[in-house]
């Protein structure tokens, strides 16, 4: 479910009462500090007329709010992890698919399983490694983003994952999300395959696009801005360009699918764009 804001305030703004008034009512939501402001999250917009209207009686002075808020209340218990886990459901579903991509080059050693999620049918012909492009297998498209070759692989992917793919689903839902996943695989798996014949895989693509839809996001809509910390795009398209320059490869990690990241960048950008021009939720 998508979030909407309630409520955007000042930090000088004490909310304690009030967030304590809004359990009392029944009103589920959380509290965020986000670009100099305060900002009260809900489930939906029914929630957040609630909200508007219970802080505009309090401020005013109701005395049954302002009594109902200084009353004592059991403190509601802490989101145990697993919750917290599948409150996004298609990142989570997502996560756990790529640690399962993951895992299969470690058990499938004879590689009998692996070649039908690889983007090519591959083959070796007279020591040269070949591929048949995948027609009528649509799926090829798709499953090399849950393929990962190693530990930290699959532990930096999946700590991006979670937290730009998390965001994007807090906010503004599962459908969007999945959207911005299949699109942008699917792309930055195509462009990869055609950059060269290769046994490639991972997340990485997805994580650049979900990094270009909420930087154009926040540029195009900045009073719905995700939370993105200062300066984690600056870092990320710095290791882009260190991989373009062949940097892993002088670590001895090996080479990068680069063409996936920088078409899969590319394609979050186009779709951020497109989504903030388009989402008829006011500017």
């Amino acid at each position: 479910m998508a979030e909407v804001v309630g409520l955007r305030l000042p930090l000088s703004a004490n909310l304690e009462r009030f967030s304590l008034l809004l359990w009392q009512s029944s009103v589920p939501h959380r509290i965020a500090e986000e670009r100099g402001m305060q900002v009260v999250w809900v489930a939906s917009e029914h929630h957040a007329e609630q909200v508007k209207a219970l802080y505009a009686r309090l401020q005013a002075g109701d005395p049954e709010l302002v009594v109902a808020a200084v009353e004592p209340r059991e403190v509601p218990p802490q989101t145990v992890w697993y919750k917290r886990f599948f409150s996004v459901p298609v990142v989570a579903i997502l996560l756990v698919l790529s640690l399962l991509g993951a895992l299969l080059p470690v058990l499938d050693r004879n590689y009998q399983y692996l070649p039908y999620l690889s983007f090519y049918q591959l083959y070796i012909v007279d020591g040269t490694l070949r591929g048949d492009w995948p027609v009528g297998q649509l799926w090829r498209v798709i499953t090399p983003a849950f393929l990962h070759f190693g530990v930290m692989h699959i532990v930096f992917n999946s700590l991006w994952l979670w937290e730009l793919g998390g965001m994007i689903e807090r906010r503004q839902g599962a459908v969007r999300v999945f959207g911005i996943f299949v699109l942008v695989a699917a792309g930055s798996n195509i462009a990869q395959a055609m950059s060269s014949v290769s046994l490639f895989g991972g997340m990485s693509g997805v994580i650049y696009g979900l990094l270009g839809y909420i930087v154009i996001w926040n540029k195009l809509r900045p009073s719905q801005a995700f939370p993105l910390a200062k300066g984690v795009a600056v870092v990320m398209v710095v290791w882009l360009l260190l991989c373009i320059a062949g940097f892993t490869e002088l670590l001895g990690v090996g080479s990068v699918a680069n063409t996936a990241h920088v078409s899969g960048l590319v394609l979050g950008l186009v779709l951020g764009a497109a989504a903030a021009l388009l989402d008829r939720k006011p500017l």
